[in-house]
């Protein structure tokens, strides 16, 4: 089944709005303060969209606390395989592994599976594993396997509980608990330095993450369960962009992570034309 048109464009312009926010202010403060000022922006920025939008029926409850819940974990994995292994090798190694997960765990719940997404999945997936600058060894690899592992389980849940819900309000009420979370512990351990963080680039970023997060869910509403890889995987392509976008902005290539660019693309491509 081809991937829709509407879901495609939706879903890498949320990976151009991911890669733009990181490029832009990747060296951001990413203390406590920090994360929850941006949590808070993003919230308090995407409020008026889940509300202009709000549509939640009670099947989609179970779905969204489990995402609520994927992301906390997320938080949590995140930071200790940043504190076990490099930040640049953990990160490339976690997101490519996470669309192989969904693919098989799409394969696991009965869906049929088109050749063709297997390999786009497949070239996107390795792309991304070319961007990695150093070493995979058994602490990278056993550091970024939770962090897969929630990547992959958010977009497979979320498929699920957006038949019952808007896109906007489903991602809103999934970021409430973290919002608050983070602005509860901020408040208790850097209370101080959260005035300080409130400043354009928190804002912008917070912005950032909440837009690219919409954008994602919206295809994914727009997706069969059999296309939930696929959407996965696009979500992935961050890396067409980053290269361009880290060029234009501190004049730095990388023949390896070009090569992983064209490889994505050539992911990219046999989902659209296919």
């Amino acid at each position: 089944m081809m991937l829709p048109v509407g879901a495609l464009i939706l879903v890498l312009a949320s990976a151009f709005v991911h890669a733009l926010w990181n490029v832009l202010f990747a060296r951001a403060s990413r203390g406590m303060a920090g994360l929850a000022v941006t949590n808070a922006a993003g919230f308090v920025l995407w409020a008026p969209v889940a509300l202009a939008r709000w549509r939640i029926e009670t099947p989609a409850w179970p779905y969204l606390l489990v995402n609520a819940a994927f992301q906390a974990y997320y938080l949590f994995v995140l930071n200790r395989a940043y504190a076990r292994a490099p930040a640049h090798t953990v990160y490339p190694v976690a997101r490519g592994l996470g669309p192989v997960l969904v693919l098989a765990a799409a394969a696991a719940g009965g869906a049929h599976l088109s050749w063709w997404a297997v390999v786009a999945v497949g070239l996107i997936s390795a792309g991304v594993w070319l961007t990695v600058t150093g070493t995979v060894d058994r602490r990278v690899f056993t550091a970024a396997f939770p962090v897969a592992i929630s990547l992959a389980a958010y977009p497979f849940v979320a498929a699920h509980g957006l038949r019952y819900a808007d896109p906007a309000t489903y991602l809103w009420l999934s970021l409430a608990p973290l919002t608050a979370g983070t602005l509860a512990i901020a408040l208790v351990t850097a209370r101080t330095g959260l005035r300080a963080e409130i400043r354009p680039a928190t804002i912008v970023t917070g912005a950032g993450m909440v837009t690219a997060g919409g954008l994602a869910m919206a295809a994914l509403a727009m997706a069969s369960p059999a296309q939930v890889p696929a959407i996965a995987a696009l979500r992935e392509t961050g890396i067409l962009f980053m290269v361009p976008l880290s060029w234009l902005i501190s004049r730095t290539f990388s023949s390896r992570v070009a090569l992983g660019a064209v490889v994505v693309f050539a992911g990219v491509a046999v989902l659209a034309v296919r």
